[in-house]
């Protein structure tokens, strides 16, 4: 459930170094975040959502915007990471996303989308899908991104993710009928 209005005040409480605000920030964006990183196949998204956390603490203080701003931030954050984590590795994604079931907790399957997802057999289908494909299913229709929140998050242009997103959704169609 998003901070809302008082977000300005929870992120300046952040910033000045207020554990509460920390751990507020924590709990609405962590575990979104954590659902992007194993659905795009990160071997430890755990850590890399630790890893994530101190960056946005070391750069909080620079970031100006709003909630929905300071969320698009923190996914490219994540994405960003992963890149990190893939090249310091020397891999790219390959193995299917794990059965997110395994890991679910109320935390992280909070709603009707997250539930659908931590199905076995939505996993099964969405890993036919291209790591990409599967990144933008994600932001936009389990984490409710918008068009150019989702480009921003993955460093391509809007028409590129609207290419993505009609692709999947035609590979989706064709992989449930």
């Amino acid at each position: 459930m998003p901070i809302g209005a008082r977000f300005p005040q929870v992120l300046q409480a952040a910033v000045d170094g207020l554990e509460w605000a920390w751990v507020e920030l924590y709990r609405e964006f962590a575990p979104p975040m954590l659902r992007f990183l194993r659905s795009q196949g990160a071997a430890e998204p755990e850590d890399l959502v630790a890893e994530c956390f101190i960056q946005i603490v070391r750069n909080a203080p620079t970031f100006v915007g709003d909630e929905a701003g300071f969320r698009a931030w923190t996914f490219t954050i994540a994405r960003s990471r992963l890149a990190d984590a893939w090249r310091h590795t020397g891999r790219r994604p390959v193995v299917p996303v794990a059965d997110p079931s395994e890991h679910a907790t109320e935390e992280t399957v909070a709603g009707p989308e997250e539930a659908m997802l931590a199905d076995a057999g939505v996993t099964e289908i969405l890993n036919q899908l291209t790591p990409d494909q599967r990144a933008v299913i994600a932001l936009r229709f389990v984490d409710r991104f918008s068009l150019a929140e989702t480009a921003e998050i993955l460093g391509r242009s809007e028409g590129a993710v609207k290419l993505l997103q009609h692709r999947a959704v035609k590979a989706l169609r064709k992989l449930l009928v």
